[in-house]
């Protein structure tokens, strides 16, 4: 005769609780027969405790002549026997317990050991949790409560008296070697009639205790168990063994999140605060400006207390923003024509659209590149006089070294005929007389070379012009060169600058 069956869950984690799982019919055991006595058993269990290493209490293979417990005491006691009937002849109970508490009343050898009972919780024989390794050749160490599943054979020979109790981990063969091996003789113990089955409980520390799968053969060798086939260790179950953990990863999980999503926020905001507008100009030279991030925090925000002045061409702002000279070492010093042509776009990016005229535009933009190129005001003292950076660069052209008047501070790291080109176009587009000066699309074509600016000689008329009225500026008789319809006359040779609009 025989019994199988699957997946029986003896106990929760709910505190001084007991389980009982019995095949449902009793077993025939001829008694006045000792080779009837015989028998053979394989189950699978697994104990999932409450916390890491604390649980209890434990499971014990059962054969009873009763299916009744009633009286019975969880905790220690397994749910089988009280404080009164321990120990009691009249039980006819064997027992093979696998406990995970040490009960020093039973003489328990340690908390995670196997012990056969005959009647009672003091064992005949016990002994830690180990199996013997078909491979290795020696006994391992076994944690009962490890969560994992571990398969267990009870093999019982009558003719010899003999109990064997072996124990290893699912999927590894069964030991050659016995965790125990003990001789009983069940005539004196079993009745002719018993129930087979499962008793589990826990304490004030609690496990999950399940049976995942049973065999037993009252009549030969019990069915081995497919392991392959044995439902996993409820996941419930598993989760309940480090909850501690399980919630603080989930913390940290958290707060990471939170951190990552603060910061992308604020480096969002941030980038919207200093986004550039970029200007139709420049969708083919490319941005060529201060970046907004530096004029934000150069002027603090553009603050009013920030403000200089302002004009035509915008607010002026006082700042820690990087002066005409490194802009033009930063432009001017490039030895090519794509150089050149940054510097000036970058000088373009700041004009501001108002009342201004491109007659003025044009005006500020060639007094700027002479400021810049030169590094040098449009007007300075020096000593008793007045120094006009115009004339003086007409001077150092007269005298066939134009380049003379670049700054020094540049050192000289220039393309002498970009340089020459700043100095002379900046000249041009500073004339006194706005209809003499090239406008926007003409100036850039003579910086990307695709126009010649005009060659006009030093001595002539058109640059004596510059001479004449700084002279009329400074006795008061010359109107402002910031007025577009300033008329001033101008020599015939002025028509070879015109020519090139």
């Amino acid at each position: 005769m025989a019994a199988a069956l699957r997946s029986i869950y003896l106990t929760n984690t709910s505190e001084r609780q007991t389980g009982h799982a019995f095949y449902p019919f009793p077993f025939k055991f001829n008694t006045s027969s000792p080779e009837s006595l015989s028998f053979s058993t394989n189950f699978v269990f697994a104990i999932v405790p409450q916390s890491a290493n604390n649980g209890g209490h434990g499971i014990a293979f059962v054969i009873s002549p009763s299916m009744n417990f009633t009286g019975s005491v969880a905790g220690h006691y397994l749910g089988l026997f009280n404080l009164t009937n321990n120990g009691q002849p009249t039980n006819h109970i064997l027992a093979i317990e696998v406990d995970t508490v040490k009960s020093p009343e039973f003489y328990d050898i340690d908390g995670n050991h196997v012990g056969i009972d005959v009647n009672g919780l003091i064992s005949n024989e016990s002994a830690t949790a180990t199996y013997y390794s078909n491979e290795e050749r020696k006994n391992k160490s076994l944690v009962l409560m490890s969560g994992d599943p571990i398969q267990v054979w009870i093999d019982y020979d009558g003719a010899e008296k003999l109990l064997n109790v072996t124990l290893s981990p699912i999927r590894i063969a069964k030991p050659e070697r016995p965790l125990l091996s003990t001789p009983l003789n069940l005539s004196e113990v079993l009745l002719d009639s018993m129930y087979v089955g499962f008793s589990a409980t826990t304490g004030t520390v609690t496990s999950d205790h399940y049976i995942l799968g049973w065999s037993f053969n009252r009549s030969g060798q019990a069915q081995n168990i497919d392991v392959s086939k044995l439902p996993p260790v409820p996941a419930h179950g598993k989760a309940s063994k480090k909850p501690g953990l399980l919630m603080i990863v989930l913390i940290v999980v958290a707060v990471a999140v939170f951190f990552i999503v603060v910061i992308v926020a604020a480096y969002i905001v941030w980038k919207k605060k200093y986004e550039e507008v970029c200007e139709d100009w420049e969708r083919e030279y490319g941005p060529q400006r201060f970046p907004y991030k530096n004029l934000y925090k150069a002027t603090r925000g553009f603050k009013d207390k920030e403000l200089i002045g302002k004009g035509g061409f915008g607010k002026v702002y006082r700042g820690v923003l990087p002066s005409n000279e490194q802009i033009a070492v930063k432009r001017v010093s490039h030895d090519s024509e794509q150089g050149m042509k940054e510097f000036v776009a970058e000088i373009v990016s700041m004009r501001r659209t108002g009342k201004a005229t491109t007659s003025t535009d044009v005006f500020a933009f060639g007094a700027f590149m002479l400021e810049v190129a030169c590094g040098k005001r449009p007007i300075e003292q020096q000593g008793y006089g007045v120094v006009y950076l115009v004339e003086w660069i007409i001077d150092c052209w007269k005298r066939g070294a134009i380049i003379d008047a670049s700054d020094p501070r540049l050192e000289g790291i220039y393309a002498e005929e970009q340089m020459e080109l700043v100095l002379k176009l900046g000249l041009f587009c500073s004339h006194p007389n706005p209809a003499a000066r090239p406008n926007m699309r003409q100036l850039m074509q003579y910086l990307d070379g695709d126009a010649t600016l005009p060659d006009i000689s030093p001595d002539s008329s058109s640059i004596d012009v510059f001479i004449t009225n700084n002279e009329a500026s400074s006795s008061g008789s010359f109107p402002s060169l910031f007025e577009s319809n300033s008329t001033l006359t101008m020599s015939t040779s002025d028509s070879v600058l015109k020519e090139g609009r």
